[in-house]
């Protein structure tokens, strides 16, 4: 893991559309999560750490990618840390942690680690069943390492199956503390819940993307999580003031129109910024993922190929003056100005 190197934060007398970096950094890693880049994530997650090495939802967001990627050793020094800090979801990070150990065939280690928060107080109901289900686990597996010599791949499957086990029997969802935590926190908790997303959870997941009150990020990652179990074929969720219907195709997170945006971009920048380029690029997915369903205004890739890429310059400080990038890209004031009028109406519902 990254150490802590303090940076300043890019700052100026330019008006930028997303001004808050750290926050900037967890929007657009907490929206390639959700896609499942996890490498990608990780890197931005990394960067929140050299900003703050002790930033609670940096160092959560490092040990779920890196148990992702299969780092093990950058996950478990992640969770101890958040285990020692105060995070407000230990119960949750524990679970983290105890996968974390058994994955690494640490079963001693688990069962360790099981003692010590057993002997805690006021332990809740489900995490008590949970750590009952794991010491179960890791007492079996300990006393069949004979056993795992002479029939690996039939002790590799049983391992598997006891794992999945473990997991949709852990707990219930909990909807209500989905509903009432912070939306930055509710990251963690849309993470923790979306392998146990099931057709029965349909209703519930529709009530909460109806639910004015909630986040609209949030709300697209629970989307990606509908998509990715393909529960339905068809959802609305309330965006911006409106009611959408979600279709999970192709095109679903504007993908089709986001491609040529991109494609814009990369003709107008790879020869002669590609720093800029990748910036900008970045810059636009996460805009792309979090507007999603809102459909752009104006309709045109040339005009928003433009919009990010006087952002992304703006914000990594390059210099690069207004004029002369809507020349580059051939976009008029008036075209810039009715697209920045869509990003300050997003940017009013509290995305950053």
């Amino acid at each position: 893991m990254k150490k802590n190197r303090k940076k300043p934060v890019p700052g100026g007398d330019n008006i930028v559309l997303f001004p808050d970096l750290e926050s900037r950094l967890l929007n657009k890693a907490t929206a390639l999560v959700a896609e499942k880049h996890y490498r990608e994530a990780r890197s931005l997650f990394g960067k929140l750490l050299e900003l703050n090495s002790h930033d609670l939802k940096g160092l959560y967001g490092w040990a779920v990618c890196s148990v992702e990627l299969g780092d093990y050793p950058q996950a478990e020094e992640a969770a101890r840390q958040l285990l020692l800090g105060n995070t407000p979801y230990y119960y949750d990070v524990f679970r983290l942690y105890l996968t974390i150990l058994i994955e690494k065939k640490d079963y001693h280690g688990a069962l360790s680690e099981i003692r010590r928060l057993g002997g805690r107080k006021n332990l809740p109901p489900e995490s008590k069943e949970f750590l009952r289900q794991m010491k179960k686990f890791c007492e079996i597996r300990l006393n069949e390492r004979e056993t795992d010599a002479r029939d690996p791949e039939n002790s590799e499957r049983y391992h598997a199956d006891w794992t999945a086990n473990v997991s949709k029997k852990e707990r219930q969802i909990d909807w209500t503390e989905l509903k009432q935590a912070k939306p930055k926190d509710q990251m963690m908790l849309i993470h923790n819940i979306a392998d146990r997303l099931d057709k029965e959870s349909i209703p519930e997941i529709q009530h909460f993307l109806l639910d004015k009150q909630q986040n609209p990020e949030i709300k697209t990652m629970l989307l990606c999580a509908v998509k990715e179990n393909r529960l339905t074929e068809k959802m609305d969720v309330w965006k911006f003031g409106k009611a959408y219907r979600v279709t999970f195709d192709h095109n679903f997170l504007h993908k089709e129109f986001s491609d040529q945006i991109e494609a814009q971009i990369g003709q107008v920048l790879n020869s002669e910024n590609p720093t800029l380029a990748t910036l900008a690029i970045e810059t636009e997915r996460f805009f792309t993922m979090t507007v999603y369903p809102k459909p752009f205004d104006p309709p045109s890739a040339r005009v928003w190929a433009a919009v990010f890429s006087i952002q992304a310059s703006q914000t990594g400080e390059m210099g690069e003056k207004v004029e002369d990038m809507l020349e580059l890209f051939g976009v008029s004031g008036n075209e810039f100005q009715n697209a920045c009028r869509m990003v300050h109406e997003i940017e009013g519902y509290g995305i950053r």
